[in-house]
């Protein structure tokens, strides 16, 4: 699978896996289904899969936990969201006055 730079922090595969299906959000499936799509995709070379708390109320950060063991592959990546209001707010703000930045779209590395 073909990789791409993240700014300045990896290097992710071209395709992400998107954790709103392994958190059964988007229609029935089963737990063990979601956990062979999570095998099937690192296999297939795609090492950045996208959680978030509201997939599911927890359930994609299970199901991945469960897929490896509690333990992510070598290279595999984790991206997620917060809403944490006035708080992310003010970080976000902090972060383009520090990259001299306020154009839309722009997010902070780590929010």
């Amino acid at each position: 699978m073909q990789q791409h730079s993240f700014d300045r922090l990896w290097p992710v595969s071209t395709l992400t896996l998107g954790g709103g299906g392994l958190g059964m959000v988007w229609g029935e499936t089963t737990f063990e289904e979601c956990v062979a799509t999570v095998h099937d995709a690192v296999a297939a070379g795609i090492n950045l899969i996208d959680l978030a708390p509201r997939y599911g109320d927890g359930k994609a950060e299970e199901v991945v936990g469960e897929a490896f063991g509690g333990r992510l592959p070598a290279g595999v990546r984790v991206t997620s969201k917060c809403n944490l209001g006035s708080i992310c707010s003010s970080f976000i703000r902090m972060w383009c006055r520090m990259r001299g930045t306020s154009r839309a779209g722009q997010t902070p590395p780590y929010a």
